[in-house]
């Protein structure tokens, strides 16, 4: 139809299945899977447009994406793993992941040994027995504990280890895991990748390694992605560098703000000099490690619900990277499968709130945080 233009946007290609004019046509499709479709789950036009855009970003050689970030931590599991196997995963990592490590593989005969990321000579212990699988976060959730990529993959190398990496809260554009050594990178899209709230999509690649298994897991279970939320996918990423840099300084002014106004309060965020990861941080990530930040709101769960109903414009939402503030309570969200002595042991108390900084004006964030802790300090 078109013979002298193109649209300036992708299209959407929302059709499930392809046809084809005669059988041997069809043969020729099956025999090279990657020049033509056939049926949706195994890919269709805007699955491959998308995940080649996060490829690129990554400086990756493969990559997929999925119907969330869970798909992409089960498509890469399940492509690895078998009965008997070793995975080493670390003990800050997202709640739901520790689940299906440590309840679901186990059921298949996988075992799962928690370690804490954060403390080399403790992964080298863990490493020094085989295991197939390293599994931990750039920036650990909630508590932003920022684990040394490229010291942890000297070891898995060593050890030959495969390091699987969850780069959600850094992106690809404050950190690329697979240039510090990692060997599978895995984004949740949802977050500030979307920054709309209105996709649930996950992403994974790599370099070199085991990907057939992985990429034949993403086909054969139904990991796969809509062709419209890969077309959202691809509009938010044209705006990701303006969203994530915005949203990037106000949680660092926010940060710096709430530890000089509020200075009984504590304030987790890898930005600060007093930061236990300061220096691994500044490192990784350069000027801005991210758009989160952890504060500690006083008077515990009463505290949290004072702030809450007080603190106007920051909703209460159990997920992050929205184009404005919210924050989250993981002691009920995240991890609230854990027990409450796992969870004093990771310093998630009841008052911790998970705060996503988004890129409004930060004297409309300021204005709000200011009047929730007062709230909830005069309880």
């Amino acid at each position: 139809m078109l013979q002298k233009s193109s649209p300036l946007v992708p299209s959407i290609y929302p059709g499930s299945v392809y046809k084809f004019t005669d059988l041997d046509t069809y043969e020729e499709s099956i025999l090279n899977p990657g020049e033509e479709f056939i049926y949706a789950r195994d890919g269709h036009p805007n699955a491959i447009i998308t995940s080649n855009e996060i490829t690129k970003l990554h400086n990756a050689n493969w990559g997929m994406v999925t119907g969330s970030g869970m798909g992409a931590i089960s498509a890469v599991l399940i492509g690895i793993l078998s009965s008997g196997a070793r995975i080493i995963a670390g003990k800050r990592l997202y709640g739901r992941t520790l689940k299906i490590l440590e309840k679901d593989f186990t059921r298949f005969g996988v075992q799962c040994d928690i370690v804490d990321e954060c403390n080399l000579t403790e992964l080298k212990s863990a490493l020094s027995t085989p295991a197939s699988i390293l599994f931990i976060e750039t920036i650990t959730n909630p508590t932003l504990r920022v684990p040394n990529l490229k010291e942890i993959s000297i070891l898995t190398n060593k050890n030959k280890t495969l390091l699987v990496v969850d780069n959600t809260f850094a992106t690809p554009l404050l950190c690329k895991p697979l240039e510090h050594g990692a060997d599978i990178v895995i984004e949740s899209l949802t977050k500030i990748m979307c920054g709309h709230s209105d996709v649930t999509m996950g992403y994974v690649g790599g370099k070199q390694g085991p990907q057939e298994n992985i990429i034949k897991a993403v086909k054969d279970i139904g990991f796969h992605a809509s062709p419209f939320d890969c077309w959202l996918i691809s509009r938010s990423l044209e705006t990701l560098e303006l969203r994530l840099n915005q949203s990037c300084k106000n949680a660092s002014e926010l940060a710096y703000w709430l530890k000089l106004n509020h200075p009984g309060i504590r304030v987790d965020f890898p930005g600060l000099e007093n930061h236990e990861d300061f220096n691994i941080s500044k490192e990784q990530f350069g000027n801005f490690p991210g758009h989160l930040i952890a504060i500690e709101i006083p008077k515990g769960r009463e505290g949290v619900n004072r702030f809450l109903r007080t603190a106007k414009n920051i909703p209460f939402c159990p997920s992050l990277g929205h184009s404005s503030t919210s924050v989250s309570h993981s002691w009920s969200t995240s991890h609230r499968q854990l027990t409450s002595e796992q969870k004093l042991n990771l310093k998630i108390t009841e008052g911790l709130l998970r705060v996503s900084v988004g890129h409004e004006g930060i004297e409309k964030i300021i204005e709000s945080f200011d009047d929730g802790i007062k709230a909830a300090q005069s309880i």
